[in-house]
Formats: C-alpha cells, structure tokens, sequence
C-alpha cells in the first residue's frame, strides 16, 4: 500500500494532539445524539444544527450500513502519490447518519451495497507516524 520511499505528507497535516482528541470518530465512529429531538450526528457536534441545543451525549454509531452513492477519486492528495483509483462512496449508516469515506476489498460499487467498517492506514503524518481511521468494506 505506502512504500517507506513515499514522501512525507508534510502540508495540512494535523498535529498530534489534534489526532489524539478526535480518535474516538476515527476508531470507533462515535458521533453524538441530540437528547431533545434525538437527532443523530457524525462527527461529533457541540450544538445540534436541527434544534440549537446544547444538551448532546456520545453515542456509539453502527459499523454497518448500506451505498447511497459511489465515485473514483482519480487524483491523489498530497501524500498518497502512486496510489491507485480509489473508489469512495456516501454510506448510510444502519442508525441513521451518513459518513463519506473510502472502500476497500471491493469489486464493483453499486447502491446498496451492505458495508462494515474496517480500521486502515489513512496517511502518514509530518512526524512520520502513521494516522488510522475508517474505510469501508463489503459486509461478510
């Protein structure tokens, strides 16, 4: 997948601590759930967009869902140079929100297409660590 002769994403890379407080969304998909009209948000909110309220809790969101809609990503960002096609898709989320991210070990997209999330190498870091995070997969 990354070679160690890949350079170095070294523009927009977000700093350690900023990695560290956001890993709950990247590992776990945990959004937050508005507990005065039970609206559903990922990534997490401070404030409900629906009702403007404050009163928000964590909540655990589903690691399967289905294909809304899928495309190829035919450019590279910066760092991910020599990659190849890859495929992204709007994932419906079996308890309610939708999450934009990558497939993986999929051989055609097609709308609902049942997927489950998996953890894999998103990118490597200035400090040269790797950074995790959710793609997604055909469900087995």
């Amino acid at each position: 997948m990354w070679a160690p002769s890949d350079p170095i994403a070294r523009l927009n890379t977000a700093s350690g601590a900023r990695g560290w407080r956001s890993r709950h969304g990247r590992y776990r998909l945990v959004g937050t759930v508005c507990l005065s009209c039970d609206a559903v948000h990922f990534p997490s909110r401070r404030v409900c967009p629906s009702c403007r309220s404050r009163d928000l809790a964590e909540k655990a969101l589903s690691r399967t869902g289905k294909v809304v809609c899928a495309a190829e990503d035919r450019t590279p960002l910066a760092g991910h140079a020599g990659r190849p096609v890859s495929p992204f898709a709007i994932i419906t989320l079996d308890d309610g929100p939708s999450v934009l991210a990558e497939l993986v070990e999929v051989e055609a997209v097609t709308p609902g297409l049942r997927v489950e999330m998996v953890i894999r190498k998103w990118r490597r870091e200035s400090n040269g660590l790797y950074q995790y995070g959710y793609k997604f997969r055909e469900a087995r």
